[in-house]
């Protein structure tokens, strides 16, 4: 594009009859747009406060800005456990919620959020979620867009990835005595156990479809004007590969580490937590695919790392994915 764009200036400069040596004026270029604000939303946390800042999205934050070249000011970590503002840039609701609180009152407070600090002002933002924070994401869309109470007019939200969440329910739900770090079944672990193992229904509901309504999935009305990213992995003893994924449900993207697809593909330990943590350009065992002709799924040895996934996905227009 920069050689066409010379070569037509030059011939234009030619037929004019100036030398290329001439002095040409040379119009400023316009000052770069500020990149859409990046939400960083944390999961579940069996032992509150969240260190969003400090051990949580530490290694995001960094990576963002060394690698890819992001201002810290337009990365915003959000919190919402009680004691969580003493570690995260902006805390959603009252600042109090603990893990009684509902998922669906804590996607609330952040539609609001969202709201009131961006969509209002005529911003759009991009989350990257990881764990129960994709499920609060997801129903934050959902319900502003079914016009549940409480949640505002509308969300202006234009990429979603989400790491390890939950879609299809946890692998311990509530029906296994080691479930929860705490020996304790609380509501939000219950709302993330499927049905059949005990839960309340929740993850159900979120695939479910109803006269006169249609669908929940993300290629449904209610999800149009995202896009939306998923990422899961078979070494994720929290939630499994294919709840991560979504399987069986549309996505724009899917990415999964898995070094089974690939022979002798060997990569770091990809665990729950780390799909929050890893950073790199390659050297991952990944599985991608995407809506679309020629989506795939592709298989490479040197897949990008779950950090660069989620800058990928949420950042970029259009699709550059790893061919």
């Amino acid at each position: 594009m920069i050689n066409r764009r010379w070569r037509a200036v030059a011939a234009v400069i030619a037929a004019a009859g100036l030398a290329l040596s001439a002095p040409v004026a040379v119009q400023a270029a316009a000052p770069a747009a500020k990149p859409k604000t990046m939400l960083l939303v944390h999961g579940y946390n069996p032992d509150p406060p969240t260190k969003c800042n400090v051990t949580t999205w530490d290694e995001a934050l960094a990576y963002y800005q060394d690698a890819g070249g992001r201002d810290r000011s337009t990365m915003r970590t959000i919190g919402y456990y009680a004691g969580d503002a003493d570690y995260c840039d902006d805390v959603i609701g009252d600042g109090k919620a603990t893990r009684e609180r509902p998922i669906q009152d804590i996607a609330k407070d952040f539609a609001n959020h969202i709201y009131e600090k961006y969509t209002s002002k005529g911003e759009e933002v991009d989350i990257v979620a990881h764990s129960m924070g994709g499920l609060i994401t997801r129903v934050a869309v959902l319900g502003t867009r079914e016009g549940w109470s409480g949640f505002p007019p509308k969300v202006a939200v234009e990429d979603v990835v989400t790491l390890g969440t939950p879609h299809q329910g946890l692998i311990n739900g509530c029906g296994n005595p080691d479930a929860d770090p705490n020996d304790k079944c609380t509501r939000q672990w219950n709302q993330m156990t499927p049905k059949d193992e005990g839960g309340s229904g929740f993850i159900e509901k979120l695939h479910e479809s109803a006269p006169g309504r249609g669908d929940r999935g993300l290629d449904d009305p209610w999800a149009a004007g995202i896009d939306w990213s998923l990422v899961g992995s078979i070494e994720d003893e929290t939630v499994s590969y294919y709840s991560g994924i979504d399987k069986g449900y549309f996505a724009h993207q899917k990415y999964g580490y898995d070094e089974t697809f690939i022979s002798g593909c060997s990569d770091p330990n990809v665990s729950h937590g780390n799909l929050r943590q890893l950073t790199g350009a390659g050297g991952f065992c990944l599985r991608y695919w995407h809506h679309g002709a020629d989506g795939g799924p592709y298989t490479t040895k040197d897949g990008w790392s779950p950090l660069k996934v989620a800058f990928k996905a949420a950042t970029y227009k259009g699709d550059d994915l790893p061919r």
